[in-house]
Formats: C-alpha cells, sequence, structure tokens
C-alpha cells in the first residue's frame, strides 16, 4: 500500500518561465515510482472581457487562439518529459487565477499529489488581495506540495498534528497526514518529529469568579495535551522520543521547530477557506507558510 500511495502527480506549469522547478522535481518523483504526469497551466486576458467593440464569436475567438498558444507550448515541455519515460496529459484552462483551475482539476481528477513552486507573494498583506499559494491551499481537494527552488534530499521532516480528535473528519485527515509522513520517510530514508502545538486558553475576569487558578488549568490542558499525543504516538506505533508538545502561537512554533530540526518538508493540514471568512480566519498552514524555509505539504481535511 505504501508503494501505491503516489501513482498520479498534477504539477503546475509557467509556461512564461524558462525553469520550471517544481515540474523537474515531479518529474524526478514520477521516475521514482512510475507516476502519470499532468501539466496545468492557464492563461487569460481580462481585457477582452470587457470590451464593448467585441462581439461574443470575436471574443471566443481570442479566447480560443490563447488556448491554443498555450497548449502549443505545454506540448513542447510534455514532449521533452516524455521522451524521458514520463507519461504526460496536459491540462490548459482559461482563468486568471491558477487556484481556480486547481479548484475544477482536483476536484475532476483522481490524482494523489499537486507540486506547486512557492509563489513570492506569501508576505504580502492586502485585505482584498490573498497570495496565491493561500489561495492554492484553499482551493485544491488534494495533497498540496509546495515546493522550494533548492535540491533537497528530504532527509528530515516535521509533521504537524493535532492528536485530539473531536469528530470523525479530524481522525480521518490525522491518519492522511500519518499515511504520507509514513510514505516519505520510508522512500527518502527522513527523520520525522511529529509536533503537537496549542494556544493557551485566554485568562479572563471568569477565572478569578469561579475561583479557578490559572496555573492550575494551563498544567491541566498540558496534561491533557501530553496525553492524547501519547495515545495517539502508541495508535500509529510512533517513538515518543520523536514527539513535540509545546504551548504558544502555532505558527511561529512550527517554524521554529522545522528550523530547530533543520527540516526539508513540513507536513501539515489544512481547513480550506475563502472570501471574507478566509482573510479574517485563514488557518494554521497559511500562516506558517510565510515563516518557514522548508517545503510544505499541505493535507486537506476533506477531498
Amino acid at each position: 500500500m505504501m508503494s501505491q500511495l503516489i501513482q498520479t502527480i498534477l504539477v503546475t506549469v509557467n509556461t512564461d518561465h524558462s525553469t520550471h522547478v517544481a515540474l523537474d522535481k515531479a518529474e524526478q518523483l514520477a521516475k521514482q515510482t512510475n507516476a502519470e504526469l499532468h501539466l496545468l497551466t492557464s492563461t487569460y486576458d481580462s481585457i477582452t472581457q470587457y470590451s464593448d467593440f467585441l462581439s461574443e464569436p470575436q471574443y471566443l475567438q481570442i479566447q480560443q487562439h490563447m488556448l491554443s498558444n498555450k497548449e502549443a507550448s505545454l506540448d513542447e515541455i510534455a514532449d521533452e518529459i516524455e521522451n524521458n519515460g514520463v507519461k504526460c496529459i496536459n491540462h490548459v484552462r482559461f482563468t486568471p487565477n491558477i487556484a481556480d483551475a486547481l479548484d475544477d482539476l482536483t476536484a475532476a481528477l483522481d490524482v494523489d499529489v499537486v507540486m506547486k513552486r512557492k509563489s513570492e507573494d506569501l508576505d504580502q498583506i492586502n485585505p482584498f488581495y490573498t497570495p496565491t499559494d493561500r489561495q492554492c491551499i484553499r482551493h485544491s481537494h488534494k495533497p498540496l506540495w509546495l515546493v522550494n527552488d533548492d535540491e533537497l534530499t528530504y532527509q528530515s521532516i516535521v509533521v504537524a498534528i493535532d492528536p485530539i480528535s473531536g469528530d470523525q473528519a479530524h481522525r480521518i485527515l490525522n491518519e492522511k497526514i500519518v499515511l504520507y509522513s509514513r510514505w516519505l520517510a520510508e522512500k527518502y530514508d527522513a527523520k520525522v518529529k511529529y509536533v503537537n502545538v496549542y494556544e493557551a486558553p485566554i485568562q479572563t475576569v471568569g477565572f478569578e469568579m469561579a475561583a479557578i487558578a490559572y496555573d492550575d488549568l494551563l498544567d491541566n490542558v498540558a496534561k491533557h495535551h501530553q496525553e492524547a499525543m501519547k495515545e495517539f504516538a502508541q495508535a500509529h506505533d510512533i517513538d515518543p522520543d520523536d514527539c513535540i508538545i509545546d504551548m504558544g502561537d502555532p505558527a511561529q512554533i512550527i517554524a521554529h521547530n522545522c528550523d530547530k530540526q533543520s527540516a526539508d518538508l513540513l507536513i501539515i493540514g489544512t481547513v480550506g477557506r475563502s472570501g471574507i471568512t478566509g482573510f479574517f480566519i485563514g488557518n494554521t498552514a497559511e500562516d506558517v507558510l510565510g515563516k518557514v524555509h522548508c517545503e510544505v505539504l499541505c493535507i486537506p481535511a476533506q477531498e
């Protein structure tokens, strides 16, 4: 089962670039696993859509011309990869955002992982604009692997885990995270650390009114997480020495542990959100993106 985990890889390609980091890594992984590659790119012209002087047939003709040009560019790239022995299937979408194309394609295709190069707009903070990779996390229905430009051997992997499973969806997500971490650890002979970070309970006047000592509450919360992590490790045959528990800001502490472990890859679960709610709430996976230097594999809670 472990050897069959990744059989189909979807990789985003910007045909305007001369180098293709994610594609190179996807091709290498496909060769190692005998997987099939699906190449995805997009094109769009927002000006023609709002030009009153164009009739609908004229606009559709321009759209088809743009799609044909992208298809030709993608075909050249795919031909070179197929000459190296990897089967490729191409997909071109007419959309202003690659995240929308991912939404459409990952819902329709049975792919095991999506590979994409980390975007350069990760650190932008704007209530009217969501960085590309954050959008992709929210829209991808399949695990999304955001890769760096560096050549990595993936010797160190950090896995962010929440062992306190409140519902079936949460437990299923944990199982998927462990499955991918084990598969990658086996494939790359990597060391894996499982990190559970929880936020401190908010101290309010209610504690004083109820005569509850805040320090005692912190101790109880810590013990609860320690016990949950112990049960999680036992259930998945994980060495307790490979488990880390800490309290604080999840994104900051996860990033700190990635640096401390010299991690090549962080594996983390995601909760997709969009629109205003997505901007104001976000999720830990999105928050940690701009704080870690390693690659990130985001496992969605639902497919």
